[in-house]
């Protein structure tokens, strides 16, 4: 039976829609790029080629199809498949050359589990193009040589990354990208497959049940007993497995990760001002850590938003439990009711990067602007950030998050741009701090907490649910994920933004006195007399402009 034809204007829908989904990861690109030589262009300009390419051959095709005569027949018929041939060759034997390099033998770092398939053979001596090498670690073609670094995913990609892989795009990232542009019922669906550009409520339901919904036990094997999904604040450095002669569990439960969460959570609520008494929303809330946090050490009115089923069912548990009195909404943030109730003070934790960028400022900001008590009334914003001018290794990593880690998280930009957002939606500035270099120690943490677990991830008692195959899946995705994000946040690939904002009114109030105001007369007269200690006075000033005239 034939599917019935779209009538036309749900046609015209459809169409508007489809092209405003393509507009994301294009306008993520442009972002990201500082001059148009920089990787995210040239990437970008693949695109056009082949689709120019396939619009020759179709051309080539219907020209073949309309000639009488076999000359003509056969140019037109060579004539659309030369860019191809062209395309084949210069993709196998100039950019992906097939030489073996000098000095390289990835057998140091890498065993494969057939070493006499295609792909041992041919990268023996070559160093793996990097999403080559993804695909082949999560299916198991591929592991780690344990005769390097105990192989520890993370310590050998930080030291030795570049003696056996390469950034070079692959095929298959190439068809992920084209995938990006094409409707869901062409490419499919599910975590790694198809588009993941769409924004409307139902594709943002789709893409939270993909990754927030697989299970909250193997969210907890990575994320300890704190569960926040979000960059922590450390103290001081804290100590890893491979301070601890490679034990992960000692590094997992030696609570540093759990006081850093909770000193990040007492910054939030310092750096919002909140007071008892006050209601707080807290937008994209994960498992509700930082609402119990906010009721039980600061007496405020919490409530919670989520897309996530099991997320909300661990947030109600967890207060009933706990006897800590919070409210959890199962709703997408567009559906946060206006009318019934305003709030004194909101946040939003590293949940914003999946709004995307054409409803960043409207409806999401404009969103939480309505939802705001007052004009002195703060919002604080924590967003990922990605580095402007990326390198073709930063693109190889965001190319890799995109698919398999947070699928549809497209407002991950420079900070710049979400300066220009929050303005342009009527936000003012409070304050802004980088935390990347803390992000890197977080995820360095869920790195150990998740190889602590690894032997109840694989026998099934953390996911009795899965098969064996996916078990290992699952568990060798979240190792080079968290691996590789600790090496991309130390080295500045990706960051992390703590931004603190209100509306910008004529009525807000844009002074508030320090803790210490209370000893405000003392601190002056200390003040004025450490700055006399190294300022001339008027006096001594006139006096030394009168000297340097009379020499004149």
């Amino acid at each position: 039976m034939n599917p019935p034809l779209l009538t036309k204007p749900y046609s015209h829908i459809y169409s508007s829609r489809q092209l405003h989904d393509c507009m994301e990861k294009i306008k993520v690109g442009l972002e990201l790029a500082s001059k148009i030589s920089d990787p995210p262009i040239i990437l970008m300009s693949v695109i056009p080629f082949i689709a120019c390419s396939a619009t020759f051959s179709a051309y080539c095709v219907i020209l073949c199809s309309l000639a009488w005569d076999p000359v003509h027949t056969c140019v037109y018929l060579v004539s659309s498949i030369v860019p191809w041939v062209c395309i084949y060759l210069f993709w196998n034997f100039c950019y992906h050359a097939h030489a073996n390099e000098h000095g390289v033998d990835t057998s140091e770092f890498l065993v494969w589990t057939n070493a006499t398939s295609t792909k041992a053979r041919q990268y023996h001596y070559r160093r793996i193009p990097i999403a080559c090498f993804y695909e082949a670690y999560l299916s198991g073609e591929v592991s780690f040589n344990p005769a390097c670094e105990n192989g520890d995913c993370y310590l050998i990609l930080k030291k030795h990354r570049h003696k056996f892989l390469n950034w070079k795009i692959s095929f298959a990232q190439i068809k992920w990208l084209i995938a990006q542009f094409l409707p869901q019922f062409v490419t499919g669906s599910g975590l790694g497959v198809g588009s993941s550009s769409g924004k409307s409520k139902s594709d943002t339901l789709k893409e939270i049940k993909e990754h927030y919904d697989r299970g909250n036990a193997s969210f907890s094997a990575m994320l300890g007993r704190s569960m926040i999904y979000t960059c922590a604040l450390f103290e001081t450095m804290p100590k890893f497995a491979c301070d601890y002669d490679g034990d992960y569990a000692k590094s997992a439960n030696d609570e540093t990760l759990e006081a850093a969460q909770h000193n990040k959570m007492r910054t939030i609520c310092d750096k919002l001002m909140l007071q008892t008494g006050e209601s707080i929303l807290d937008i994209g809330c994960g498992w509700g850590t930082l609402l119990r946090h906010s009721v039980l050490l600061r007496g405020a009115e919490a409530t919670g938003v989520t897309l996530s089923v099991q997320g909300q069912d661990f947030c109600d548990f967890s207060s009933r439990n706990m006897k800590i009195p919070t409210t959890t909404l199962l709703m997408d943030y567009r559906d946060i009711p206006e009318s019934s109730k305003k709030y004194d003070k909101i946040c939003s934790i590293e949940m914003a990067e999946h709004v995307g960028l054409a409803n960043f400022t409207d409806p999401y900001l404009s969103k939480v602007k309505k939802l705001m008590k007052g004009p002195d009334s703060r919002f604080c914003l924590q967003v990922s950030g990605l580095k402007k001018g990326a390198s073709w290794e930063d693109m190889a990593w965001g190319l890799f998050m995109s698919k398999y880690i947070f699928p549809g998280a497209d407002a991950s930009t420079p900070l710049n741009w979400y300066i220009r957002q929050c303005e342009n939606a009527g936000f003012e500035l409070i304050s802004v701090e980088n935390i990347g270099g803390q992000y890197s120690l977080t995820l360095h943490k869920w790195y150990d907490t998740w190889m602590s677990n690894k032997d109840k991830i694989m026998s099934g008692d953390m996911e009795p649910t899965l098969e064996s195959g996916q078990r290992q899946h699952l568990f060798r995705l979240q190792e080079l994920f968290l691996a590789w994000s600790t090496i991309a946040s130390e080295q500045g690939s990706a960051t992390c933004y703590q931004m603190i904002l209100k509306k910008n009114v004529y009525e807000s109030k844009r002074f508030y006195e320090s803790p210490a105001g209370s000893n405000s007369t003392k601190r002056i007269a200390i003040g004025a007399e450490l700055l006399a200690e190294i300022t001339p006075s008027l006096s001594q000033i006139k006096g030394e402009y009168k000297k340097h005239k009379k020499k004149d």
